[in-house]
């Protein structure tokens, strides 16, 4: 039956409800009616017909005996005084009977009361003609047979003629008490109809009551249950339902929305599915989802192709620049992404300053001028301690060429005793070194070159080794940070989805936001429908209370009629005890109606009670919508975030993987080192065997020479095994 129920929309299923109330509250009072019309029907028998048919009797009988009277007065007195004053009675008497006897006669009759009068007056005639032939003596003063005749057959025909009256009033008394017992028993099956019509209109009522409610509030507690359960985040919620009531299409909708989202969701992961395997051209198929969905769809594709081109534009245009091409601008992009835009431009901006910086110091040194400088102060930060160190490199430059040129024009010139002095680094220093070193060896360049063979033979053999144990340790580096480089890569991957999926979370977050806010309209829409129906349960309450006051003004009425039935004494016993039962009668129908009364207000009630659980439900959709749209900011916030962090990590990425670059050119340089050693340790040796036809002159001056040419070697060795 609930199932039959919810197949009803609420306004025709409390309409249906109501309808039976009504029904069954117009059978009540139309059985009382009806009741009430055949106990007055028996009323009116008894006080228009009975009880007058009864008076017109007791009319007869009184003038019959005063007719008697006035035929004694006759037969016992003398005198025409007196006579006249006798016939004068009897005259009045007669036409006080035929009266009477007149309007009996025209009242209508049944067959027994017809047979009755018609008895009576057979007796009247007879009476008539005795009582003439009495009054006939009597005036003739024939005394002593009008009383004759008086006590002997006149009295037998008088008496005769009272009896048959008497008989008649027996009957209608008879009739009384019968149509007494006829509205006593009309009123007896008005009161147990409305008894029995009472009890089932309560037991209907209650049941309808209880089928409604529970008709109304167990779909509408599944669909806040399943409301709330959305707002949590639950979309795998078991809402099925055959129903077709409001309450139902508002559980297909949710099912329908929730299942739209878990399709949305699917088709969004399927796209990152993609994008992580690089199929950055993937998109959502748009034209599967309907309305508002199928939008945010196709916001999601037009979102990830506006990010999409403008990392291909980034990637395509610093890859331009990155091999130096820096004729290529790239296009002006609105809003926030002028960021990227406007950062490309002041990277093409000091590339190109700094490329020409570059090439006119390029151009200068290959020009031999070393005195050229870089403008500093067109630069800041790293570029202006680039131009700082390029300018630096010319003037150290320019000022050891200027020491290395003054050593070689004295060399070239025959003076060997020449030497660098000052301040040098590195190379400078080295260089330095090794031109004063070979200024003081070109004394002694037959001795010097043998003992400096042997040493750089051995110093090359200790360098290999060093060398080889470099490598090892540089390869075990490079492997190192190759792992690294890997887990990098990884935790960039993991991040940037993150932060496409917390992305793509804020928009369905958004879309879940609007769809609830419809529930909520939809969930207004219910609340208004039952603000209509109480105030419908209300009216029928109204109208119960003036089925009330109907019972009350029939009481009022049997009151009156008791009233009036006392005031008639004997005669209206009869009538006093029909008017007490209607009275009884119309009490009993006021409490049924007052029954009834508060059953509808129990109704009212109950439909109050699921106007309020409509109006906690709409409160709910309420709550939903604004967790949905805190869920909302949320996101937003932990999808920049992402962003951020994926940037941060993106940077650590890079930079591992230059330190893999760098440390696998280093290994690669440690390879060709000792190779280098290698061949330097063979060429030594061959130097040696080519010296060896030099003579050494002075072996101490030679030793000292030995020992300053090992020491640079020396040197750089402890340094290879340093590192």
């Amino acid at each position: 039956m609930n199932q039959y129920l919810q197949h009803l929309n609420v306004g025709r299923r409390l309409g249906v409800a109501f309808g039976i109330l009504i029904l069954l509250s117009g059978l009540l009072v139309a059985t009382g009616l009806v009741t009430m019309s055949t106990a007055r029907l028996e009323l009116d028998t008894i006080v228009n017909n009975n009880m007058e048919r009864i008076r017109l009797s007791t009319d007869m009988l009184d003038a019959n005996t005063n007719v008697a009277i006035g035929l004694r007065d006759i037969v016992m007195v003398s005198g025409d005084a007196a006579n006249r004053s006798a016939m004068e009675m009897i005259e009045s008497n007669r036409a006080r009977y035929k009266a009477a006897h007149d309007a009996l006669a025209a009242m209508p009759s049944t067959d027994g009361e017809k047979n009755a009068l018609k008895l009576v007056q057979e007796k009247r005639d007879i009476s008539v003609q005795y009582n003439n032939q009495i009054l006939e003596y009597g005036i003739h003063d024939q005394n002593q047979e009008a009383q004759a005749l008086l006590q002997g057959a006149a009295a037998v025909a008088m008496n005769e003629q009272q009896a048959a009256i008497r008989a008649n009033a027996a009957l209608e008394s008879r009739l009384s008490k019968q149509a007494y017992a006829t509205a006593v028993a009309s009123m007896h099956r008005g009161k147990v109809t409305l008894a029995s019509g009472g009890i089932a209109a309560l037991a209907i009522s209650a049941l309808l009551a209880w089928m409604i409610t529970r008709s109304l509030t167990m779909p509408l507690s599944q669909a806040t249950r399943t409301a709330e359960a959305i707002a949590a985040g639950n979309l795998q919620n078991d809402v099925h339902t055959t129903a077709t009531d409001e309450t139902s299409r508002l559980l297909q909708a949710m099912d329908k929305m929730q299942l739209q989202l878990r399709n949305l969701i699917a088709a969004q992961t399927d796209m990152a599915k993609h994008h992580d395997n690089g199929q950055i051209s993937f998109r959502i198929d748009a034209a599967a989802f309907p309305g508002d969905y199928g939008r945010m769809a196709n916001d999601t594709n037009l979102l990830v192709a506006s990010h999409v081109a403008v990392q291909n534009d980034l990637a395509r245009i610093m890859g331009r620049y990155a091999i130096g091409e820096l004729s290529e601008d790239m296009q002006p992009l609105p809003g926030e992404k002028a960021a990227f835009s406007d950062t490309m431009s002041q990277v093409k901006l000091n590339l190109s300053a700094m490329n020409h910086e570059i090439k006119h110091l390029a151009q200068s040194a290959a020009n031999g001028d070393f005195t050229a400088r870089g403008d500093v102060e067109r630069f800041q930060f790293d570029f202006r301690i680039m131009v700082e160190s390029l300018n630096h490199l010319m003037s150290t430059a320019d000022g050891n060429l200027q020491s290395l040129s003054s050593l070689l024009q004295s060399i070239a010139a025959g003076d060997l005793t020449a030497r660098m002095s000052g301040e040098f680094r590195g190379v400078f220093a080295q260089m330095r070194d090794d031109a004063n070193a070979t200024a003081s060896q070109l004394a002694q360049i037959v001795g010097n070159i043998q003992q400096s063979a042997v040493s750089i033979n051995s110093a090359a053999s200790e360098i290999a080794a060093g060398n080889q144990d470099l490598s090892q340790r540089t390869e075990q580096q490079a492997a190192n940070l190759e792992e690294t480089a890997a887990s990098m890569e990884e935790l960039t991957s993991t991040v940037k989805q993150n932060a496409e999926s917390a992305r793509e979370a804020n928009q369905l977050a958004i879309g879940a936001a609007r769809v609830a806010s419809q529930g909520g309209e939809v969930v207004g829409k219910v609340v208004q429908t039952m603000t209509g129906i109480e105030a419908s349960s209300k009216k029928i309450a109204d109208i119960i209370s003036v089925i009330d006051g109907i019972a009350f003004q029939t009481n009022i009425l049997a009151l009156n009629a008791a009233v009036e039935a006392a005031r008639a004494g004997e005669q209206g016993r009869g009538f006093a005890v029909v008017a007490s039962e209607v009275r009884t009668l119309a009490q009993r129908s006021s409490g049924a109606a007052k029954e009834i009364k508060g059953l509808i207000d129990d109704s009212v009630q109950r439909v109050a009670e699921g106007s309020a659980l409509v109006h906690s439900a709409g409160k709910t959709m309420g709550d939903v919508v604004a967790s949905v749209q805190r869920v909302t900011d949320i996101m937003s916030e932990i999808s920049a975030a992402s962003q951020e962090q994926s940037a941060g990590i993106e940077q650590v990425n890079q930079t591992i993987t230059h330190m893999d670059e760098a440390t696998q050119q280093n290994a690669a340089l440690v390879e060709e080192a000792t190779a280098a050693a290698r061949s330097m340790e063979e060429q030594a040796v061959q130097l040696t065997d080519a010296v060896a036809i030099f003579k050494i002159i002075d072996a101490r001056q030679t030793s000292q020479a030995q020992t300053r040419a090992a020491a640079p070697v020396a040197h750089l060795l402890n340094k290879v095994r340093s590192a």
